[in-house]
């Protein structure tokens, strides 16, 4: 697969406990070529086997931190009109995110959130 990153315009973003209780994140974009897209739906908590219940981790915790200081803003509700560029890889007829970052004319010193990275340091 090639990675590659996309023009995108942030429309809404959220957090979210599924029907199952796993907390996750969403970011919804629209790409400049005029497809959608939702961003995330990553597993943010974990199950605890001795208290069998879910909860959170230090990983979940430092994704929505890195999350919001990437995209430079307090809460999610403030990502919405965002212009990002989306970082991903293209397969065929798919483009699969793996990361964001903010343009450079917003930040200068912008360095891309690759969300396998931050999985990895957990």
């Amino acid at each position: 697969m090639t990675v590659t990153k996309k023009l995108a315009k942030i429309t809404k973003a959220h957090l979210e406990i599924q029907e199952r209780h796993i907390l996750n994140f969403w970011v919804f974009v629209d790409y400049e070529e005029g497809s959608s897209q939702g961003i995330g739906g990553i597993c943010l908590d974990g199950f605890d086997d001795v208290k069998k219940k879910r909860v959170g981790t230090a990983y979940g915790c430092e994704m929505i931190r890195r999350l919001l200081l990437t995209l430079k803003v307090n809460d999610f509700s403030e990502m919405k009109g965002k212009m990002i560029w989306v970082y991903g890889e293209v397969g065929f007829l798919s483009f699969k995110p793996t990361g964001l970052s903010l343009l450079q004319v917003d930040d200068t010193k912008a360095e891309p959130l690759i969300f396998k990275e931050v999985f990895d340091e957990f």
